[in-house]
């Protein structure tokens, strides 16, 4: 545990830690947290990170659907880390937009060099911000691997009652201890050992991003982990050094995430009287929104094998329905009932 962390003060006095935050102090806390000294991609790779051929293709999707959401020049990104994903959809935008843009960006690091950006691209302003105080016009949100890395509770089920499930220091060791929550109110008719994760920041979020398109307009898309109807078990995954490992060890120097519920953004969707597409896989997304067409027309373009190996190697870990291409979930939210065929079939 690092030295002079919350951590290590909050667990040393002998009191325990919510999952929740622990999970924020690891990943975000002020000069200790994972996001705040590695980059995205460090232990883990992301879609931005694998290739432009991602941003292109929302590029695609975003542009196709002005026609029915009507003119948007107003993008807000929650979670854009490097900024990959960010700077692609700049460049592929602008050049079809004969408007100035403006970009608003929901990140606590410090990683994305906006002064580069905004050099290259004229006819853009970029905001950083910290909560979701946005101007009271249409957007379109979007995000990639967002809400699995928001802090999230656990809650055991022990024969009639439900335990939160707490982290403490046992023996000079982080372990998990199951408490009672007398605030706790969950349905009672789930098998004893069930686990259910609620993560009450991503329940914030949502509903602020649901009022503004509520009143407003537009629309928000999201690429994460987890299945349409999520189990009711243990979900939290650690990474470190590129490696799975026990979310309890290397406090800090893990990235730690868990599978996103999309039954409940769908739910909390509909009480807005908003209407909700998929989930479908990403490979899906892509294909319907352009990937094929572009590998065909950059590798016509290309002579030398290193580059093409190279391209081809992009595409796949994009589409591999056992990678990225499966495991990312993509689900589309509206203020108007659009139809995309090719959010039919949800997955599951």
């Amino acid at each position: 545990m690092e030295k002079n962390s919350k951590i290590k003060q909050i667990l040393m006095s002998g009191a325990s830690l919510s999952l929740s935050r622990y999970m924020h102090l690891c990943l975000y806390e002020k000069n200790f947290g994972y996001y705040h000294n590695k980059k995205v991609g460090t232990d883990f790779l992301t879609s931005p990170e694998v290739s432009q051929f991602f941003g292109e293709c929302i590029s695609v999707f975003i542009l196709s659907s002005l026609k029915n959401l009507g003119k948007i020049v107003n993008f807000c990104e929650l979670g854009p880390g490097n900024g990959t994903l960010t700077e692609d959809l700049i460049k592929n935008l602008t050049y079809f937009y004969r408007e100035d843009l403006n970009f608003f960006l929901v990140e606590k690091t410090n990683h994305i060099d906006f002064k580069s950006i905004l050099k290259k691209y004229k006819k853009i302003t970029i905001s950083k911000i910290d909560k979701l105080h946005l101007p009271k016009k249409p957007f379109f949100f979007l995000c990639n691997e967002f809400f699995d890395a928001l802090p999230v509770n656990q809650y055991e089920k022990n024969n009639e009652f439900w335990l939160e499930r707490r982290i403490k220091l046992v023996n000079e060791k982080l372990q998990i201890i199951l408490k009672k929550n007398p605030y706790l109110k969950i349905k009672n008719d789930y098998p004893t050992g069930s686990v259910l994760e609620i993560s009450h920041i991503t329940n914030l979020y949502l509903k602020k991003i649901f009022k503004h398109l509520k009143d407003y307009g537009g629309a928000f898309l999201i690429f994460d982990y987890g299945p349409f109807h999520k189990k009711k078990v243990d979900t939290i995954q650690s990474i470190y050094n590129k490696k799975k490992s026990s979310f309890l060890e290397n406090p800090y120097k893990s990235d730690i995430t868990f599978h996103v519920d999309f039954l409940n953004i769908e739910k909390l969707a509909s009480k807005y009287n908003l209407y909700f597409h998929g989930p479908i896989t990403q490979k899906k997304f892509l294909y319907y929104n352009g990937i094929n067409e572009r590998i065909i027309s950059l590798t016509k373009k290309v002579k030398e094998k290193k580059k093409l190996d190279l391209l081809y190697s992009q595409f796949k870990k994009l589409t591999d329905p056992d990678g990225l291409g499966g495991l990312i979930k993509c689900v589309l939210v509206t203020k108007k009932n659009l139809k995309y065929s090719f959010f039919d079939g949800r997955v599951t």
